[in-house]
């Protein structure tokens, strides 16, 4: 009587592990394109500000798009694994063939075994990914945005909202022409100098540029200097003022961005940091998170695919309607851990695995009630 083979070498388990792999292939390429479209739209969104309100040409705008296509790409994967698992066994389930093949013997978790192995995979590819080519394509950003900034030297503004600027100094615009870039009703807070700010009101202006620097000249308006009680010191009238700034943006981030650094970097960095005695809380919690969230895929398949089996009977779209309620949870845990981990609240060990963690024990436990029934 001959023995049976091991069930990793069987045919028959080979061939469910291709048609299981099969079945999730077209939904995971869908989920993935899906994602980043919908997130390069709201990236471009931003993106146009710079070309209409900063002045900026759109070829470089372009590329800036395209090099924030591999951080969204890292976030992208889970997602669509999410999605294609739900999808995949659900289909399978409502078809009757996971019923099939448990009369035949095969468990649950040999039936889910190769979508497991496959997060695994598809998780590792993400990591080495988001550790190459996203700090990388990060870096690439930050040069764009700097010789963009060079080439308008105009800053982005928005009418009827406050924001800072270089120099300690907050602004307010109440309306600006797009066509002529005048301004009008300007409120500018300085708060560059030892005690009170300094208020500067201006009824018009407009924005000058020169070699790394700017100008906002001024026109009929008010300086209001404060005394130590807070009162009005003494106020000066202008009919024309200069006020020139330094070409700092906001938007390029500093030195020690974790964005523009691979793990090993930031491991050095941080160590660096601790040495002169530096807070790096916020650091530790993104050098976690380097590898929490391209390993998050795992997570996801782990908690999908028995929901997938538990929610088959109520339709194809029931697939949908629970990656985006999952999707929603576990980029709102990771949000509020990360914030909690920054603040110091939470080990940043824990601030960056909590969600995957939550994630992991409730679909092992969905696993083995699923595999009992």
């Amino acid at each position: 009587m001959g023995s049976r083979p091991p069930a990793g070498s069987d045919p028959r388990m080979r061939t469910l592990d291709r048609y299981v792999m099969a079945e999730l292939f077209r939904p995971f390429f869908v989920g993935v394109l899906g994602f980043i479209v919908l997130m390069l739209s709201f990236t471009l969104s931003s993106f146009t500000d710079l070309i209409f309100t900063a002045g900026a040409s759109p070829g470089p705008v372009m590329m800036l798009l395209l090099y924030t296509l591999p951080s969204v790409m890292v976030l992208a994967f889970p997602v669509a694994y999410l999605f294609s698992s739900l999808l995949g066994i659900g289909r399978m389930a409502r078809d009757f063939e996971i019923i099939a093949l448990r009369s035949g013997g095969v468990s649950v978790k040999r039936i889910l075994a190769p979508i497991l192995l496959g997060a695994a995979l598809v998780s590792m590819a993400n990591f080495v990914f988001n550790d190459v080519v996203v700090p990388w394509s990060n870096q690439r950003i930050k040069e764009t945005k700097a010789s963009l900034m060079k080439a308008s030297l105009r800053p982005v503004i928005r009418p009827n909202v406050f924001f800072k600027g270089t120099e300690n100094r907050s602004f307010y615009v109440k309306a600006i022409d797009p066509r002529t870039s005048e301004m009008q009703d300007i409120l500018i807070l300085d708060q560059g100098r030892p005690g009170w700010p300094q208020l500067i009101t201006a009824r018009r202006g407009r924005w000058l540029s020169s070699a790394d620097t700017g100008v906002w000249v001024l026109e009929d308006g008010e300086v209001r200097k404060f005394g130590d009680t807070g009162h009005v010191d003494h106020e000066i009238r202008f009919r024309k003022l200069r006020i020139q700034f330094r070409m700092d943006n906001p938007m390029l981030g500093s030195d020690l961005d974790p964005a523009g650094l691979n793990a090993s970097n930031l491991d050095k960095q941080i160590s660096q940091l601790k040495k002169q005695g530096g807070d790096t809380h916020a650091l530790e919690v993104a050098y976690h998170m380097k590898f929490s969230v391209p390993l998050a895929t795992f997570a996801a398949a782990l908690i999908s695919a028995p929901l997938g089996m538990i929610f088959s009977r109520l339709g194809p779209y029931i697939g949908v309607a629970l990656s985006v309620i999952l999707v929603f949870l576990y980029y709102t845990a990771m949000q509020t851990f990360q914030a909690m981990g920054q603040a110091g609240y939470l080990h940043p060990v824990l601030a960056a695995w909590m969600q995957n963690l939550v994630f992991g024990v409730v679909g092992l436990v969905l696993m083995s009630r699923v595999d009992r029934r």
